[in-house]
């Protein structure tokens, strides 16, 4: 059976870096990159005819396979999956894509649960996962505040992220930051949210964004912080946050009285869970990206060529 010319182009450099210079089989590159190990070996077929294999690999997408090797031994990651740089406009939307292709093709086929962090990329892989997960996958939340991303939604923006969204998503009732600790730790008490909180640490796969202390942040945008106090933040060492939990870029989590506030899966909990990726890519991400690898909370990394190499 012939490959169709959109997988050829898709996948032909990738596989032929794997199976040529990365030494992996044809069964390891069909699992890593979901595919069927009948689909490899035609495209392995098709890059020997077509000058895709010479003495070296052709094509930026080989680049991108080495740089994703280099950057997991480096980092000692579980799993990395680097994206073409692109203009900065478009990152977040193809890191989103990134995402929904790595739900797409790493799930359990029989089932699976996938928790979802907070965050504008992370809620918009929603808007680009085909019908083709496993039929009993289900989400959940792992933190409050993603129904303000459904609010934007009801208020006209249709391209908002979780619009149409048709797997079954068990959403935290409640906001992402409280405004005391006392009314925090009473609405942990609820037995609707202790039941979605202890469900999302069983995840099978977590998505979860990294945020930076920038004045465009989401944490600024849905007036959680403002701009003045992140910038007190920074000179505190924060350089990063993952569910408004700070921390800097040696992965040290910072002692902030709003974290006692926070309604979420918390980064030390984050560290024991089955697997969960960190999404996030752009220059202004480098510390908040470091730090949380460094710190644990991310086994595995989504980001963007650019960022990637400022990382190494």
């Amino acid at each position: 059976m012939k490959v169709s010319q959109k997988d050829y182009q898709l996948y032909a450099s990738r596989v032929a870096w794997y199976y040529f210079k990365a030494g992996m089989t044809q069964v390891e590159i069909a699992e890593k990159l979901g595919l069927n190990r009948s689909r490899v070996i035609n495209i392995l077929n098709e890059t020997r005819h077509d000058g895709t294999v010479a003495i070296h690999v052709q094509g930026k997408d080989a680049r991108l396979a080495e740089l994703e090797q280099a950057f997991k031994k480096h980092w000692k990651l579980r799993e990395v999956m680097i994206i073409p740089e692109v203009a900065e406009e478009q990152l977040k939307q193809n890191l989103s894509i990134a995402g929904a292709h790595l739900l797409e093709t790493r799930l359990d086929p029989k089932a699976a649960l996938v928790g979802l962090g907070w965050g504008h990329t992370v809620s918009g892989i929603t808007m680009h996962l085909s019908r083709m997960l496993p039929e009993k996958t289900e989400f959940v939340s792992l933190c409050g505040g993603v129904t303000q991303y459904l609010a934007e939604r009801r208020t006209g923006n249709v391209g908002a992220p979780l619009s149409g969204f048709y797997y079954p998503f068990r959403v935290l009732p409640t906001p992402l930051l409280l405004s005391t600790r006392s009314l925090c730790e009473t609405l942990l008490q609820e037995a609707e949210v202790q039941t979605v909180m202890e469900t999302a640490l069983l995840s099978d796969m977590t998505l979860v964004g990294i945020g930076a202390l920038m004045p465009n942040s989401e944490f600024v945008r849905f007036g959680y912080r403002s701009q003045k106090e992140l910038e007190l933040l920074k000179n505190e060492g924060a350089a990063g946050e993952i569910h408004g939990e700070f921390f800097d870029d040696q992965g040290n989590v910072l002692k902030l009285e709003h974290h006692h506030r926070l309604i979420t899966v918390k980064l030390m909990q984050l560290k024991k869970m089955k697997h969960v990726i960190g999404i996030a890519g752009g220059s202004d991400k480098i510390k908040a990206i470091r730090g949380a690898i460094t710190g644990g909370f991310i086994h595995s990394l989504i980001t963007d060529e650019t960022t990637a190499l400022k990382l190494l």
